[in-house]
């Protein structure tokens, strides 16, 4: 499947898998299935054995995301940015409101807590104003105290992005409806990876920091504590190869207990955009090898002899206790590719079942 721009019966499919299944076990059955027909294939046998995110459903998605203005980007689209596609468990769609252009320009992350002072406020927007004037977007989550004053550069006429933990058009928190509305009007984007009309949930804090961490060169996080959600994006961040910056503050100040402790376990302390442009090299990471690029897949597992063997080398190795799906591979001896479209066929055929942890067992 290479990556390029999709049909809207192509859209439908991708999103209904996509809303199907999630992120993790949605690259799993894409990478197998090697086409859109046969993703197809594989929907038609999950709705066949419980109601899951149909057809219809993603019509209406789409539908409802264009009547706003917004559109969905599946992972695989030209419009989808290669920084975020290469990080793990990159979100297999997003839906963006805005000027798309900005995800292909280099991004820096500004977060932190939403108890901030108005000290950590005031230095969040003069950061992001300066960067901005250095050429960067500045990216944050539209979350209280730090996360707005970096989406306020957008009042500066400089255009940021923001990321949400909701559907594209639930504005959360509340009173940030006119920030809101000011990015998307004026130059700026807002994105997430939540279905339409999705209300904001504590478990789709975490799904938005990665998100907001795939996006950029760089995080800075400034007055955070050490239960705040910045650290988990900082964690991320780490994972995916980005830089982490932090502000200092004053050590008895539960606020800055955060930043401090990232600042010890080798995050760059900063004083200035100048800290931050230094740091940045100008230039994304190099091109790496996308998850779509399967026409080796195809190659390997397009004849049909070949996969009846594989199936029936990998029913030998299961039985009714479940078993890890990563261990099944290795012990088969195939080739994960070929090893994952047997599994997939063997499951539409109702002869094994998959069970939570990525396991499969034998149906008799």
């Amino acid at each position: 499947m290479q990556i390029n721009k999709f049909s809207n019966e192509e859209l439908e499919i991708w999103l209904s898998l996509a809303r199907a299944l999630g992120p993790t076990k949605f690259f799993s059955v894409i990478r197998a299935c090697g086409s859109l027909d046969g993703a197809l294939k594989y929907l038609d046998g999950l709705t066949k054995n419980r109601k899951v995110y149909s057809i219809q459903d993603a019509r209406k998605e789409i539908n409802n995301a264009r009547k706003i203005g917004a559109k969905i980007i599946p992972a695989c689209d030209p419009d989808y940015p290669d920084i975020l596609r290469n990080i793990p468990g990159c979100p297999s769609v997003i839906t963006a409101l805005g000027d798309m252009s900005l995800l292909s320009r280099e991004i820096i992350a500004i977060i932190g807590g939403r108890n901030s002072s108005v000290s950590g406020r005031n230095f969040a927007s003069k950061l992001a104003l300066d960067l901005s004037e250095a050429g960067f977007i500045v990216v944050s989550g539209l979350a209280r105290g730090i996360d707005t004053a970096a989406n306020s550069v957008i009042y500066k006429n400089h255009p940021t992005i923001a990321v949400t933990a909701s559907g594209i058009d639930v504005v959360y928190p509340r009173e940030n409806s006119d920030l809101y509305k000011k990015i998307t009007e004026d130059g700026g984007l807002v994105i997430t990876e939540l279905p339409f009309a999705t209300k904001p949930k504590p478990q789709y804090f975490p799904q938005r920091n990665r998100i907001i961490s795939g996006l950029s060169l760089g995080v800075t996080v400034i007055e955070a504590s050490k239960s705040s959600g910045s650290l988990i994006t900082a964690n991320f961040a780490l994972d995916q190869g980005r830089e982490v910056f932090a502000v200092s503050g004053f050590p008895l100040d539960l606020r800055s207990s955060g930043s401090n402790y990232l600042i010890k376990n080798g995050a760059k302390l900063i004083e200035s955009a100048d800290d931050i442009i230094e740091s940045i090299r100008f230039s994304l990471p190099p091109r790496q090898k996308s998850l779509f690029d399967v026409e080796h897949i195809n190659q390997e597992s397009g004849k049909q002899g070949k996969l009846q063997q594989a199936k029936s080398v990998t029913v030998n190795h299961i039985n009714s206790v479940p078993i890890d799906i990563d261990e099944l591979i290795l012990t088969s001896g195939l080739p994960t590719n070929l090893a994952l479209m047997a599994l997939l066929e063997l499951e539409l055929e109702s002869k094994i079942e998959r069970s939570p942890g990525n396991k499969v067992s034998i149906i008799f």
